[in-house]
């Protein structure tokens, strides 16, 4: 079993002489070795296992590449350009193809393209554009760190063969200092002498048992073994390998001298751990080939290898070594194969002998009722197959298969084939579920999660237990998830019971490790979240009824740009007691959910090793906690807090690493109250909106226990990603969140009491919160999410609380969310009053492309809003204007009541509590009419108002006021910019309709009504601003209600003053001229929002928009298209525009306004135009376009980006156009073409080109016949009937509307003799 390569970290392109035979070869360069799923193999200089390309030079002088170039495309030879380098005779180069595009002298080299694993065109081209070598059509695909190219070597031979005997012993003190590798030790007797390898398992099943020939005490965590060994023909070697299985570390030596090692103790002694775990299930080859100077001809050679076990992995030690010879043989570069391992840079590895092929079964992993019988074939002659029914994987003692099996109880079948000389192939399991009668029929909206351990008993919360996960999903027909259709994804799993203070709940939360049949991590897509091994199914409970709290702070902070780990809803069936699968198994709604673990779709740091000790890799790649300890850690102090290792692990950690992460820490510290220096060491806006986030639930939790921060290279420290809020919200069971007024007692927790006391970071902690407050965190947005769920989960939910009796099973849920709505209501509203910022302005767009004479829409809760048009802040650090600041003077905005202004008002002590006294038609002509500020108390009112008439009602609760006022007919919408005084708290109507409410309670107001909380002395002169977007105003009369309420029974003063102006909804327009960089802030007194930017291209060829793309067509790269669309009102010249990404540039042509046109591949034009005969090409482009995505610019003839799209087949993009035919289809051309949530797959296999319309004719149940079709954006399309086809006259039936998206259209016809003939046109 070839599966692994050393690590070989390159921080320069390597390039490597080789002396070998060449005979009659050309002296062209080729390429002679690729890894394109690399894993292990090679690691870049950015640490990470990007595939990479080996360039070999056969001939005898230097080669300079510059100019050559590599591609993935055929029809692109220069896709990628070599620099000025040579490569010297008969040597290497490495190219690594990681897509980051980078061709400098002295640097590593990185192609702009990546590699597919499933195989693709690869080649060498000269600087003319000549291919001098090619795979073609494709390279073959392969398994991870799979070699493939031209063999080097002749067939590997045997110094030291498999399970050779060695001496041995098991080192104690007295023996640490023995010369025992030395050639010319004489081995005392007490050294015994046995058969490799070596090692023990303590209990239970072990991939080492079969391995084992020599056990060794369990106590033991060091073997030293020795060998002597012959060579006799030294100079035919050209290649050592060291191929070894290890668990977990070893050092070995040749003679005496150090050759390789792994996770080996950097001071090895006689009874050292290893550093480290190898979780390598296999054998590890190590390229020795620089030490053949160190053998000798003769007898008197000797192999020594040290074995370490780790102090965390004692259950089994092993350790069996095989020492391989090569020897040149004669190259032949067109004779290429995959090869027995990876060898970068350096002579390739012979070939490998093909692996029996995987076998073959009659059922797929499913469910069933009763019994079922599997069939297992192989395509292996001669071979066999054995399997087992344990879960276990088939070794040569397993039972071989001969019939078909037959299933009775839930079973994971495994089965491998092995050939005639017992070498066996990779197993393949597949298991089925016996399911009870009582969820045979069960059905859910949601999707499901089935744990199965096959009898294996109640899961552990350590270490992890192995198990069977099946996921099953609605379909997609009826959108219901049933147990009998067989599942969207199953893998072995370990699964054990995951929670500190929650593990003693009877619904227990899950941390699940998904793994192969060795048992190693595998990772896997579920429910359409990106690959990873690592996952959770957490258990909503007594604290969170509502079932979706955590849910819900991840999305928003997904939603405000800060990752947190993916959910999914689900419902889940654990059975470990055996048996078929029951409705007693069933355990509930969950969440499926992503495990905070470092990797490019999670925490996206960079890895770090033990290797890495000085700059620059020793600043970052870290990630840390504060939390309860791991098991077995204790954590370090630094910065005033007691901070855990996450990543790397603690025992993995260097001195050095420790030192240098101290310091840090240290030097942030204190310097966080610095408002000049602080944002040298902390990148503030992940802080505050880590602290946003648990200010905003009041996470008791928060700040102080389950919190994430991470550093990476070269970086500041993080924060995030945010982490669990079930005692939330005004949740269950735990009452110091209950109060949604007030900062949670976590607020200045550790170094957060001296961050917050800087005053540069107070300021943007204001503005962010305003930033985020008018988007994700809006009471709207929140609450629609919410409702989606609420529908989402109401069918589940019902389950879920008839098995845990929570709450009422019928009602419950909907109880607790309108709560959790009703908290979160006043808690935003009180979260408010603690800023005082102003939202950063809304842009109608951010990035784009635009005709002349566009106008940016800039919305703002302001009216003095303040813009630059060179990329600078209009506000200097100091608070002031910039030079380059231009006041937007449009956003003056109307008054439509002044402050001070007269108001008619009611101090009376009469309640209006059932009195519709806030509309028009109120009469309030016995009401007291006076000038504000209005109030009592404070000595500073404009008009006093009665404090009361009597001792027992000395003062007036609630105060109301009316003030009516006269809008004119105005153009477009109209939005409300409010500055309200208030003490203590306010209800504002306006025309009978509550507008908003200012620090008082939800659900109904009363007179005898309190404010939320008491206004401070501070605060009471502060006005407090809104803004209602789009108020319900009325042409003429209109009127605003305030009631003015009192914060608790003896408070003594009053106060009221109001200010309203209107501004235009639509945004006020700023005038575009050429493409600009946009920066604009808006700003009130001496306060700032946070700066809204855009980056505009302005450009005449700007309405052409890519609304299509067919990259990955079922019959043949012919029916590639890009479709383009003239989203214009005016002819569109083409010549000049180009693209990248395919080679096409126009020359000529237009495109009429509205109309659609494609670029095709001129693989076949005639073969697209006879299946698209209607569709308009626009010209055809030379390659192909890549089946894994690859990014797509659109340029002007100025050479402006007009568009880029970087596709994928990878969630968020649709997944449909894998292996299924269909296109990727813009939605909206108003929306931003490199955003994957703007594309979604085409209605039909093979995408829809040019403006042709796909029809759907149906007859409907009650007779009448339904015409759907797909309109395309810009088009007005109507229905038109006529009996007499040949007169000519049509009626209009039915007018839609214009059409902005695309989307499908249905009108509806009653069938009669009148009408007998239908079109639906557009103009």
């Amino acid at each position: 079993m070839f599966l692994y390569i050393q690590p070989y970290n390159f921080t320069i392109s390597l390039i490597f002489v080789l002396a070998l035979n060449q005979n009659a070869i050309a002296n062209s360069p080729y390429i002679s070795e690729i890894v394109a799923a690399n894993d292990n193999s090679l690691r870049d200089n950015f640490d990470e296992s990007s595939d990479w390309i080996e360039i070999f030079n056969p001939d005898e002088k230097p080669l300079n590449l510059e100019g050559w170039g590599l591609s993935d495309n055929p029809d692109t030879p220069l896709k990628w350009i070599f620099p000025h380098i040579e490569i010297e005779p008969k040597g290497f180069l490495l190219v690594h193809a990681s897509g980051n595009n980078i061709s400098e002298k002295g640097k590593p080299l990185h192609a702009s393209f990546r590699l597919s694993r499933s195989g693709e065109f690869l080649g060498l081209s000269n600087p003319n554009g000549e291919f001098i070598d090619k795979f073609d059509p494709n390279f073959p695909s392969g398994n991870e760190d799979n070699a493939y190219g031209v063999p080097m070597m002749g067939e590997l031979e045997e110094i030291i063969p498999a399970h050779s005997k060695f001496h041995y012993i098991t080192p104690a003190r007295t023996h640490a200092s023995l010369d025992w590798e030395n050639p010319n030790y004489n081995i005392p007797a007490t050294w015994k002498y046995a058969q490799g390898g070596f090692g023990f398992v303590k209990s239970g099943s072990s991939f080492y048992n079969d391995l084992i020939k020599r056990k060794i005490p369990t106590s033991k965590r060091c073997l030293w073994i020795r060998k002597n060994f012959e060579i006799n023909n030294l100079d035919a070697i050209k290649a050592l390998i060291l191929r070894i299985y290890y668990d977990d570390g070893f050092i070995a030596s040749i003679n005496g001298v150090t050759v390789a090692s792994s996770n080996a103790p950097e001071k090895p002694r006689y009874n050292s751990y290893a550093k480290g775990i190898n979780k390598l299930l296999g054998y590890e080859n190590f390229d020795i080939s620089e030490h053949i100077g160190l053998l000798k001809t003769g007898q008197n050679n000797v192999l020594s290898v040290k074995a370490f076990n780790a102090p965390n992995d004692r259950n089994d030690f092993f350790v069996m070594p095989i020492l391989l010879c090569g020897k040149s043989s004669n190259i032949e570069p067109k004779k290429r194969t995959f090869l027995s391992f990876a060898t970068p840079g350096k002579a390739n590895s012979n070939a490998t002998l093909p692996r029996p092929s995987p076998p073959t079964f009659s059922s797929k992993s499913g469910s069933f009722s009763s019994s079922i019988t599997v069939s297992i074939n192989s395509d292996n002659k001669n071979g066999i197959i054995r399997y087992t029914t344990d879960e276990s994987i088939p070794s040569e003692s397993s039972k071989q298969y001969n019939s078909p099996i037959l299933i009775t109880n839930s079973t994971m079948l495994t089965a491998r084939s092995y050939d005639l000389d017992g070498n066996a192939g990779p197993p393949v399991s597949h298991t089925y579920i016996r399911l009870a009668s009582n969820v045979r029929t069960f059905t859910s909206n949601l999707p499901v999660v089935v744990i199965e351990n096959f009898k294996g008993g109640g899961i552990p919360s350590d270490p992890h237990k192995n198990a069977y996960m099946a996921i099953y999903e609605p379909n997609p027909q009826d959108g219901k998830t049933k147990l009998m259709n067989g599942p969207a994804l199953d893998t072995r799993i370990g699964i054990k019971i995951r929670g500190s203070s929650t593990q003693n709940r009877p619904k227990k939360a899950f941390t699940v490790e998904a793994r192969d049949a060795y048992g190693e991590d595998k990772d896997i897509a579920p429910l359409g979240l990106p690959e990873d091994s690592d996952w959770i199914l957490y258990a909503p409970y007594n604290f969170d009824r509502a079932l979706i709290r955590n849910a819900l702070i991840y999305e928003l902070s997904n939603q405000i740009g800060r990752y947190a780990v993916r959910t999914r809803f689900c419902e889940v069936f654990v059975n470990t007691n055996g048996g078929a699968l029951s409705y007693s198994d069933y355990v509930g709604v969950y969440v499926f959910m992503e495990k905070i673990t470092r990797g490019k779709n999670r925490v996206n740091v960079k890895r770090i090793s033990k290797e890495h000790n000085t700059k620059p890799e020793v600043t970052g790649g870290y990630m840390f906690k504060i939390d309860r300890p791991d098991p077995g850690d204790a954590g370090f102090s630094a910065g005033g807090q007691n901070i855990k290792w996450v990543e790397p692990k603690e025992e993995e950690v260097t001195s050095k690493q420790s030192a240098y992460v101290r310091s840090y820490f240290n030097d942030a510290y204190k310097n966080l109250n610095s408002p000049s220096k602080y944002s040298e060491f902390i990148d503030p806006l992940s802080w505050i909106d880590h602290h946003i986030f648990c200010e905003f639930t009041k996470n008791p939790d928060g700040l102080r226990l389950s919190t994430y921060f991470f550093k990476d290279r070269n970086n500041r420290i993080e924060y995030g990603p945010v982490w669990d809020f079930d005692r939330t919200m005004g949740c269950d069971d735990d009452g110091r969140a209950a109060n949604p007024v007030g900062w949670s007692g976590s607020y200045r927790f550790g170094w957060w009491g001296r961050v917050m006391r800087n005053e540069a970071f107070e300021a943007l902690y204001a503005q962010r919160w305003a930033q985020i407050r008018s988007k994700a965190m809006s009471e709207k947005n929140i609450f629609s999410i919410i409702d989606n769920w609420k529908v989402l989960l109401d069918e589940s939910a019902k389950r879920n609380f008839t098995k845990w009796g929570l709450v009422n099973r019928n009602t419950g849920f909907n109880t607790e969310i309108e709560q959790l709505k009703s908290w979160i209501s006043e808690r935003l509203e009180w979260m408010d009053t603690q800023f005082d910022a102003i939202p950063a302005p809304i842009l109608s767009m951010n990035k784009g492309s635009v005709s002349p004479g566009f106008k940016l829409g800039i919305q703002a809760q302001s009216d003095e809003i303040y813009y630059t048009v060179n990329g600078t802040d209009p506000k200097l650090p100091s608070g002031k204007l910039s030079q380059f600041a231009i006041r937007l003077h449009q956003a003056e905005s109307q008054v439509i009541i002044k402050k001070d202004s007269q108001w008619k008002y009611l101090d009376s002590g009469d309640h209006l509590d059932k009195i519709n006294w806030t509309d028009l038609s109120y009469n309030s002509e016995n009401w007291k009419i006076g000038n504000a500020e209005f109030g009592y108390g404070d000595g500073d009112e404009e008009t006093i108002i009665e404090r009361g008439s009597t001792a027992s009602r000395k003062y007036r609760n609630t105060i109301y006021f009316l003030k009516q006022f006269d809008i004119k007919k105005t153009s477009g919408s109209k939005s409300m910019l409010v500055k309200l005084l208030r003490d203590d708290g306010a209800v504002v109507y306006l025309n009978g309709e509550e507008l908003f409410r200012s620090n008082m309670p939800g659900g109904e107001i009363r007179y005898t009504t309190y404010s939320s909380n008491r206004t401070s002395t501070k605060n009471s002169r502060k006005f407090y601003k809104y803004y209602i977007e789009q108020p319900k105003l009325r042409i003429g009369q209109n009127i605003l209600a305030v009631e003015v309420h009192r914060g608790y029974s003896t408070d003594k003063d009053i106060s009221f003053n109001f200010e309203a102006a209107i501004t235009n909804a639509s945004g006020i327009p700023l005038s575009i001229d050429k493409s600009s960089s946009i920066t604009v802030r808006a700003k009130s007194d001496s306060i700032w929002s946070a700066p809204t930017t855009a980056s505009i291209t302005v450009s005449d060829a700007a309405a052409l928009k890519i609304t299509e793309i067919m990259y990955k067509p079922l019959e043949s790269k012919a029916m590639e298209f890009i479709e383009l669309k003239n989203a214009s009102g005016s002819d569109l010249e083409l010549a000049g525009v180009s693209f990248s990404g395919v080679n096409f540039s126009f020359t000529s042509g237009e495109l009429k306004p509205w109309k659609s046109g494609v670029l095709i591949s001129n693989d076949n034009p005639s073969l697209f135009s006879k299946k698209h005969p209607n569709v308009d090409i626009l010209g055809t482009f030379g390659g192909a376009l890549s089946n894994n995505g690859e990014e797509i610019n659109l340029y002007d003839p100025k050479g402006q980006v007009l568009s880029t799209i970087a596709y994928n087949n990878d969630n968020p993009w649709p997944d449909d156009t894998n292996e299924l035919g269909f296109s990727i289809e813009r939605i909206s051309i108003a929306e931003s073409a490199s955003d994957p949530n703007n594309w979604r797959s085409s209605i039909l296999p093979g995408g829809t080109p040019g403006d042709t319309i796909e029809t759907e004719i149906t007859k409907t149940s009650d007779g009448r016949i339904s015409i759907k079709f797909l309109a395309h954006p810009g088009n007005t399309y109507s229905l038109h009937a006529t009996d007499n086809i040949g007169d000519g006259v049509w009626t209009k039936l039915e007018n839609n509307e214009f059409v902005t998206k695309q989307k499908v259209v249905e009108f509806i016809i009653w069938p009669n003799a009148e009408n007998q003939f239908y079109r639906v046109s557009n103009p």
